[in-house]
């Protein structure tokens, strides 16, 4: 299976939740979102959809960057 760039990633979130569009880049870490619990719940789920992968809120680390979920989602992946 291929490894996930952080580019991917966000371009795949950037489309599935266009309201963070203007915020994310790969060094953007998630507490700067600014998400609340909807936002986050949405954001879980967006990534389960497009990525297959489905993370625990404990894997969904406020301090992580963009480019450290991507690394979490590929390794996740090629779990599967």
């Amino acid at each position: 299976m291929t490894t996930i760039s952080p580019e991917d990633v966000i371009s795949r979130l950037k489309r599935r939740l266009p309201k963070l569009d203007p915020l994310l880049d790969e060094d953007t870490p998630l507490h700067a979102l600014g998400l609340d619990s909807m936002d986050t719940v949405e954001l879980l789920c967006a990534i389960h959809e497009e990525f297959n992968v489905r993370l625990s809120e404990r894997e969904f680390l406020p301090h992580q960057r963009l480019r450290d979920l991507a690394q979490t989602i590929a390794s996740k992946q090629e779990l599967s």
